[in-house]
């Protein structure tokens, strides 16, 4: 009997940590891409409102090119399930692709010195470090933010 009320006190303390743990680690909210850009770059309040400002003017470029590598990326799909790889519109489709993702990448890597310019020398360059590489590595599936 003694086990018992052992065995039950015991499998009681590990349900009500477990329990505990689930509740600390659910409750805790993330850090959004502005906090931790501010924090991680330790930008001053007029550094965050100028970046903020230039981000806010370059989404429209982004989500321009980002829906229009989707609508390309949606008909080249579609073309190869109708036609051959190498039928003059998949290739015309593709060769567009390419040029739009360059004009993207080329236009995001702009807003991305323009950004570090904002920040103080060394921030900036860290900056560039982190998220130049990002650019070429992006498929255009869904919105990048600025972490």
């Amino acid at each position: 009997m003694k086990r018992l009320a052992g065995f039950l006190v015991l499998v009681l303390a590990v349900a009500a940590t477990a329990y505990g743990l689930t509740r600390y680690f659910g409750s805790r909210k993330t850090e959004d891409q502005w906090t931790w850009l501010r924090r991680e770059f330790c930008l001053s309040d007029p550094q965050f409102s100028r970046i903020r400002a230039l981000h806010e003017a370059y989404q429209p470029v982004c989500a321009d090119h980002c829906n229009r590598i989707m609508a390309l990326q949606h008909r080249m799909a579609e073309l190869q399930r109708t036609e051959a790889k190498n039928s003059p519109d998949y290739l015309a489709a593709q060769e567009e692709w390419q040029t739009v993702q360059r004009e993207c990448n080329q236009a995001t890597l702009l807003h991305l010195q323009k950004v570090a310019a904002e920040m103080n020398p060394g921030e900036g360059r860290r900056y560039l470090e982190l998220m130049v590489p990002r650019i070429t590595q992006y498929d255009h599936r869904e919105s990048r933010g600025v972490r």
